[in-house]
């Protein structure tokens, strides 16, 4: 028989089946039956569940809630990604999950959410730096973990997010953004080709640029509406694991890991359309050369095109961020640069630098690549398209010096 306490004050029993006392608390009721809540914690002596039981009745008193002592890493990151998988982009949740399965869940996956320490955040840190990844990835981490347990917060599992009590160590300093040289640039243009233009002289991000489709062109009023970001999306098993693939995309009933509350547009295979980085489209202007070589390449295209794109592979399936950066590298060696490092973010950086050089106002120019806040720009939009337009021709003849 559990001893006498007061109403309210939890209860002691002896457990012979176990061999251990046990402390009981009322921790509240179910929201969905009613039914009472207990929260129960076992020791193997009588002191020890007078303890127990003590600190449960602390934490209720000053916290309004026990704190969860049997929740592990591992599982919270699974109610987590489940519930984060149904609002991120897929290549956050691809992030995600890679990160919890390489570098946290290893490390970390069997300590209690409850008993994290410093430590423990800076033994993930030194594990990932000794499996040969450098401090980017060691931050990517980090990252994850810190929205990880700020999810454990929310679902009061605990009441701090002991990894924001425990940054990394700062990235060594390493080389500098790459941009382009006023004069590489001017040689990339030179070649006339519409998807250089359009990324030097607006800083259109290449999932951007690889979403655009034909119907997205307004050729009379020169301007591209940026609706969508092409990104690749990953699969997860649709069978509930019970068809022996070891992969999800092996699956016979494979589905898209795209969360539910996300606007997209299924292409082809993994290619999916969805709305771009802050969820607002935005119109940009066609620099007026880059209009002319979209209209040639529009007229004299031959390859299939079954989704409408401006820029695809030959066979008429989307292009990937790989292909991009690879047709970046030969068009810059065509046009007599040796840039093998180059990415399609360097012309978003040079379009930067190019501007700030060229004495393109920052609201101006930011306003064209989507650096800054499009909600705070709305109701501006007719203006900062003109302003747009201005910053483009004025970054155009600046180049052409």
């Amino acid at each position: 028989m559990p001893k006498a306490r007061d109403h309210g004050q939890g209860a002691l029993y002896w457990v012979a089946s176990r061999g251990m006392w046990k402390a009981v608390l009322d921790v509240g009721f179910d929201p969905y039956t009613g039914k009472r809540l207990q929260k129960g914690l076992y020791s193997k002596t009588k002191d020890g569940a007078v303890k127990k039981l003590n600190t449960m009745l602390r934490e209720r008193e000053s916290l309004g809630r026990v704190l969860d002592r049997s929740t592990r890493v591992s599982d919270l990151a699974d109610r987590w990604l489940d519930d984060v998988s149904h609002r991120a982009k897929p290549s956050t949740i691809a992030n995600y999950r890679s990160n919890v399965r390489a570098k946290i869940a290893p490390v970390l996956g069997r300590r209690l959410i409850s008993e994290l320490t410093p430590t423990d955040i800076r033994r993930m840190h030194a594990a990932i730096r000794a499996s040969g990844a450098g401090d980017a990835s060691v931050s990517s981490a980090h990252r994850t973990l810190v929205t990880m347990l700020e999810f454990a917060r929310a679902e009061r599992i605990s009441t701090e997010n002991v990894a924001m009590l425990t940054p990394p160590r700062r990235a060594q300093p390493g080389k500098k953004r790459e941009s382009l040289t006023r004069e590489e640039a001017k040689a990339l243009l030179a070649l006339n080709d519409a998807r250089w233009t359009l990324g030097l002289l607006t800083g259109l991000r290449s999932g951007e640029a690889r979403a655009l489709r034909w119907e997205d062109i307004d050729f009379k009023r020169g301007v591209a509406r940026l609706s969508w970001s092409l990104t690749g999306a990953s699969f997860v098993h649709g069978c509930g694991g019970t068809c022996g693939k070891k992969t999800a995309g092996a699956c016979p009933q494979r589905k898209m890991d795209i969360s539910d509350d996300l606007e997209w547009i299924p292409l082809q295979d993994r290619h999916v359309l969805v709305r771009p980085k802050n969820g607002t489209p935005r119109e940009i202007p066609i620099p007026k050369d880059a209009l002319k070589q979209l209209q040639d390449v529009a007229q004299f295209a031959v390859t299939p095109n079954p989704h409408s794109l401006v820029w695809h592979r030959a066979d008429g399936s989307p292009k990937t961020n790989t292909d991009d950066n690879q047709d970046l590298r030969a068009a810059l060696l065509a046009a007599g640069i040796d840039r093998p490092a180059a990415t399609t973010h360097w012309l978003r950086h040079s379009y930067v630098t190019l501007s700030e050089h060229a004495g393109v106002p920052w609201a101006a120019f930011s306003g064209v690549s989507g650096h800054g806040s499009t909600e705070a720009s709305d109701p501006y939009r007719h203006v900062l398209t003109t302003e747009g337009r201005r910053a483009v021709d004025s970054l155009t003849a600046w180049v052409a010096q």
